[in-house]
């Protein structure tokens, strides 16, 4: 996979350069922003330190200190952290339900009975099930959301709605590529093929965090406006 890796490579540097540079918005907005945009900072932090982070483990893979499984724990422990953000920036803010708090309770529960259990399985065989589930439930957090807002039949939030089709869209783009990914798990694929999946895959993490952080830059420059 060599003669194609550097598509795959070059869009991951790509992002790891943007996640930097959005950081360094997030962390200004912490200071000048309203709690919903703090989240959303705080999330773009979150992504780029594991985004550094796995950056680091591959690192370490590639002088064989780390074994393969070092990833999937990775790629399990952000979602479960990403659940845990999105989800409270959603129901804190927006839907206000015990019972979502429930849902994300659980989803968290399978996420964590996944990192500690998909060794077992062996790692050819790791199929993200409960990724899987914790992507629905953020999709079916987001509709919800938006159905409620209409039912209410109030004035819509300019960012709030950015946000909520942001999320929307990314999760369940998201939500097909993990399944894509389940699916060949094992399968036989060209390399030229395998390097342009992943990197359709990292393009789709550009897209989003560049979005966010384009919500956030709004923000910021309307504030600095009213000031």
């Amino acid at each position: 996979m060599e003669s194609y890796f550097f598509i795959f490579d070059a869009f991951a540097y790509v992002n790891t350069f943007l996640l930097l540079i959005f950081s360094i918005l997030s962390i200004i907005i912490f200071r000048k922003s309203k709690k919903v945009l703090r989240v959303v900072a705080f999330y773009l932090l979150f992504s780029c330190f594991f985004d550094c982070l796995s950056r680091f483990f591959g690192f370490l893979f590639e002088k064989s200190l780390v074994g393969d499984s070092t990833f999937i724990t990775i790629r399990i422990i952000y979602r479960l952290a990403e659940l845990i953000i999105i989800g409270y920036l959603i129901n804190n803010y927006w839907l206000k339900s015990k019972i979502v708090w429930f849902l994300i309770s659980l989803s968290s529960m399978y996420l964590l009975y996944d990192l500690f259990t998909f060794q077992s399985k062996g790692i050819l065989n790791y199929e993200a099930r409960a990724q899987t589930v914790a992507t629905i439930l953020l999709v079916g957090l987001v509709v919800a959301n938006l159905l409620k807002q209409l039912k209410k039949g109030k004035e819509f939030n300019v960012t709030n709605q950015m946000l909520c089709m942001v999320f929307l869209t990314y999760f369940s783009i998201h939500l097909v590529y993990t399944v894509i990914q389940n699916f060949i798990i094992n399968q036989s694929f060209t390399d030229k093929s395998f390097a342009l999946f992943y990197s359709s895959y990292v393009l789709l993490h550009i897209v989003y965090y560049a979005a966010l952080a384009f919500i956030l830059f709004r923000n910021l420059k309307n504030t600095q406006l009213k000031l």
